[in-house]
């Protein structure tokens, strides 16, 4: 939970308000600048690049008796999962600024745009990886366990 506000704070999504020995974290409703979207999205996508240099790495997605994925594939699975999350919470977060008003229609749906881009690409060298149906079958059945339901998400 605490890495989680961490990770919020870094966003720019709470901010934090100490009182005496404890912390406090609210939500922050200010609408985010384009300099901030621009630094969000390089983090992203050298989060990005890293992830895909693991990618080229694993010789094998599969362990050798066929029936589980390597634990290596399982943590940038989680990595990558990771990330496909943070960007649908900042889609979330733009979708409810541009009904709030906080932003233009335009600027939030360009936004939305690269970050379904940025989504689309990983998760294709994702599945990409492997050919086989056995593999792309259990990184599906992965992400369909490990997935967060989005529209029941609220800001």
């Amino acid at each position: 939970m605490i890495e989680s506000c961490k990770t919020l704070l870094a966003m720019g999504y709470l901010k934090t308000n100490p009182k005496q020995n404890k912390l406090f974290y609210r939500k922050d409703d200010k609408a985010q600048s384009e300099f901030d979207f621009t630094i969000l999205m390089g983090i992203f996508e050298m989060n990005q690049k890293n992830e895909l240099h693991n990618l080229s790495q694993l010789s094998s997605i599969m362990r050798n008796d066929g029936k589980g994925l390597r634990q290596k594939c399982l943590d940038m699975l989680e990595h990558v999962n990771e990330e496909v999350k943070r960007a649908n919470m900042v889609k979330a977060k733009l979708d409810y600024q541009k009904k709030s008003s906080l932003i233009s229609t335009g600027i939030a749906d360009e936004r939305i745009k690269k970050l379904d881009n940025y989504i689309e690409k990983i998760m294709n060298a994702v599945t990409s990886k492997n050919k086989d149906d056995t593999t792309v079958k259990a990184i599906q059945t992965y992400f369909k366990q490990h997935e967060m339901k989005f529209e029941e998400f609220k800001i």
